[in-house]
C-alpha cells in the first residue's frame, strides 16, 4: 500500500492547488504516518522502508518528490519534521538524523524545513518548553543545509518572533 500512500499525497497536493492554496506542507512530525516511518521507535520494518536511515527516510523523500512533481515551481513546498523524538533510552530519531535528512528533502523538492519535535511515543521527555524552546533544533538543522529552516514552539509574542528573525535565528 506504500505506492498508494505516495499517490494519495500527490492527489491531495493537486486538490489543494485546485482549491487555491499557495503553499503545500507535507506533515512528517508528531507521530503522524511519515514520522512513524522515520523513527526507529515505531519503524520495525525489515524491507526497503525500514532499518537503515536511508530506508526509513525513503517514504518521506518519495512523498516530497511526488508533491513537488505536481506543485508549481513558483510555489513553495514545506516539510514539517519532528527534529527529535525526545527519547534517550533507546534508538530514536534525533537532531543528528534531522540534520542529515534536511538536504535530502531539499533534493526531493522541499523549499523549507519546518522544525517541531516529539509526538511519537508517550515516553518522550520534553525539555523545558519556554519561549522558543525548539529554535536550537532549527539552528542545528540550518547549519547542515542550504534549504531554509523555520522553528515553532513557544513563539507566541510578536516581539519574540521579530527578534528571532532580526537576529538570523
Amino acid at each position: 500500500d506504500i505506492a498508494a500512500v505516495t499517490a494519495a499525497f500527490r492527489d491531495a497536493a493537486e486538490r489543494s492547488l485546485d482549491a487555491g492554496f499557495e503553499v503545500a506542507e507535507v506533515h512528517a512530525a508528531h507521530g503522524y504516518l511519515l514520522h512513524q516511518f522515520l523513527s526507529p521507535v515505531t519503524n520495525g520494518r525489515d524491507d526497503e522502508y525500514g532499518g537503515s536511515f536511508e530506508n526509513r527516510t525513503r517514504l518521506l523523500r518519495e512523498v516530497v518528490a511526488a508533491v513537488r512533481d505536481v506543485w508549481p515551481t513558483g510555489k513553495p513546498v514545506f516539510v514539517r519534521i519532528s527534529a527529535t523524538d525526545w527519547i534517550d533510552d533507546r534508538d530514536s530519531w534525533d537532531v543528528d538524523d534531522s540534520v542529515r535528512l534536511a538536504p535530502l528533502l531539499a533534493d526531493a523538492g522541499a523549499d523549507l524545513i519546518d522544525v517541531s519535535g516529539g509526538g511519537i511515543h508517550p515516553d518522550q521527555q520534553l525539555p523545558s518548553t519556554g519561549p522558543g524552546y525548539q529554535v536550537p533544533y532549527e539552528e542545528a538543522i540550518r547549519e547542515g543545509t542550504d534549504v531554509p529552516v523555520a522553528a515553532v514552539g513557544g513563539i507566541t509574542e510578536p516581539t519574540h518572533a521579530d527578534a528571532l528573525v532580526r537576529n538570523g535565528r
